[in-house]
């Protein structure tokens, strides 16, 4: 389980066929539910979404900050 974790692109990809994100996204993982600019992804894309950034952490630069 992901508490709280933020990534960021590093270049752009390509989560599923013809959707794709840009370079820096930011893609925000709460108690595994996924969020992108702050919406939750819908609920029956989240499993794609979450096993895609699982599947490919060499994408991303953790960005996660403790306060």
């Amino acid at each position: 389980m992901i508490k709280n974790k933020v990534y960021r692109l590093k270049k752009a990809a390509e989560v599923a066929k013809g959707m794709s994100l840009p370079t820096g996204k930011e893609i925000e993982i709460v108690m595994d539910v996924v969020y992108i600019d702050g919406n939750m992804v819908a609920p029956p894309m989240q499993p794609l979404f979450y096993n895609w950034i699982i599947n490919n952490p060499t994408l991303f630069d953790d960005v996660t900050r403790t306060w």
